[in-house]
């Protein structure tokens, strides 16, 4: 069984928690402002995972939200937590998008790309993604900066406790492999002092230029980058690599 069939399961959001509304308000503002799409587009939440994108997307009334996932975890709580009029959630392998020039926009956040092993497969996504565009449509990609993780996540802090309660504690371990270049992220679930469980994900975190390089390759032209949700310029000191680009002509 593959990381991400074991990692994206419902006990793994009740140990670590969600994301804070004030934080999904602020990554969903900055998505509706960049891609400015016209009233009743399309959009793919590719890797949508508990739908909280997905759904604030869908609330402001302007869109129909596709939420694609492959846990079934994840689109339970979707379902229950994240419904809407205007939000479709349907399970899927993002290697195998199941639809084609379909959609205005397709978004790809929190760092949902570079999960398979070769880099061939990882390129398949952005392929996938192309087909399931109508010509013109835009991507929007939120990606991990490897220079940030590398030089300030990984040198500065490899591991580090935290306390769930009384009797429950999170180890938390973070390592980049330099031949891969995987970042290797693990959490170890500490109950009355007996080791449970052991989670966590192994993602290939590409540069600029290689992600540029993808999807230059494959019909997209690159618009825009950023660093953050704040719109501030990419840089090696950025904690993230947000990238807008846009699909060709379908045939060219």
């Amino acid at each position: 069984m593959k990381w991400y069939e074991r990692f994206y399961q419902q006990d793994f959001i009740e140990t670590v928690g969600f994301a804070s509304a004030e934080q999904t308000e602020k990554e969903v503002h900055f998505v509706k402002e960049t891609l400015n799409c016209p009233k009743n587009a399309k959009i793919l939440d590719l890797c949508c995972g508990y739908g909280r994108h997905t759904y604030l997307l869908a609330k402001s009334g302007d869109y129909h939200i596709t939420g694609l996932d492959f846990s079934d975890h994840y689109l339970d709580i979707a379902k229950t937590k994240f419904s809407h009029p205007q939000v479709t959630y349907v399970k899927g392998d993002m290697r195998n998008i199941p639809y084609e020039n379909y959609f205005d926009a397709v978004i790809n956040l929190f760092t949902s790309f570079g999960f398979f092993d070769r880099d061939e497969e990882n390129e398949i996504v952005i392929k996938q993604v192309y087909k399931a565009l109508k010509p013109g449509g835009l991507f929007l990609l939120d990606y991990e900066n490897k220079f940030y993780f590398v030089y300030h996540d990984v040198s500065r802090k490899e591991k580090h406790w935290e306390k769930v309660s009384e009797d429950k504690y999170l180890l938390f371990e973070n390592e980049f492999d330099v031949e891969s270049e995987r970042e290797i992220f693990k959490v170890h679930v500490l109950e009355n002092g007996i080791l449970k469980e052991t989670s966590g994900y192994n993602i290939r975190l590409y540069s600029f230029p290689e992600i540029k390089k993808m999807l230059t390759g494959n019909h997209f032209e690159i618009l825009q980058t950023w660093g953050d949700y704040q719109g501030n310029p990419y840089s090696v000191r950025s904690k993230r690599l947000i990238i807008l680009s846009r699909s060709e002509a379908k045939g060219k």
